[in-house]
């Protein structure tokens, strides 16, 4: 499944600030069970992490009927560890060919764009095909 779920584009991103809730589209690298992506600070998405940092996500596997996907739950932090960005940021520029530059300016404190990190405590997968009788189950990467 890991696999699977690496190779998607993208990831729908749900914050919240007070009582209304956001959803955006991310670009994502998933490294070690944790899915990684570049933003700026100044995104609606990256201001609501900033004072609250529980979210939701949600990866689309399969669109066509039925629908497999990837719902999950976690905490959001900032990557400001060097080495943490050097092992990433591999992964993230190898699928999307940017980001590039990102440790550079990292390591002299001069980047527009933030890493985030998100570690889920929860991943549940829906998939029918597979289970069509039971297709709502719990995962891990």
């Amino acid at each position: 499944m890991h696999d699977r779920i690496a190779q998607v584009k993208t990831m729908q991103l749900a914050t919240v600030s007070g009582d209304q809730p956001w959803v955006c589209t991310v670009y994502f690298a998933l490294h070690e069970g944790c899915f990684y992506w570049l933003s700026e600070p100044e995104r609606r998405h990256s201001k609501e992490i900033a004072d609250h940092a529980k979210v939701a996500a949600a990866i689309v596997l399969k669109q066509d009927v039925p629908v497999t996907g990837v719902q999950m739950q976690g905490m959001v932090m900032v990557v400001d560890d060097i080495l943490e960005a050097e092992t990433v940021l591999p992964l993230y520029i190898g699928k999307y060919g940017q980001g590039g530059k990102f440790v550079e300016r990292l390591k002299l404190g001069a980047n527009k764009h933030v890493l985030y990190k998100l570690a889920p405590n929860k991943i549940m997968l829906f998939d029918e095909d597979a289970s069509p009788d039971n297709p709502y189950r719990q995962i891990t990467l």
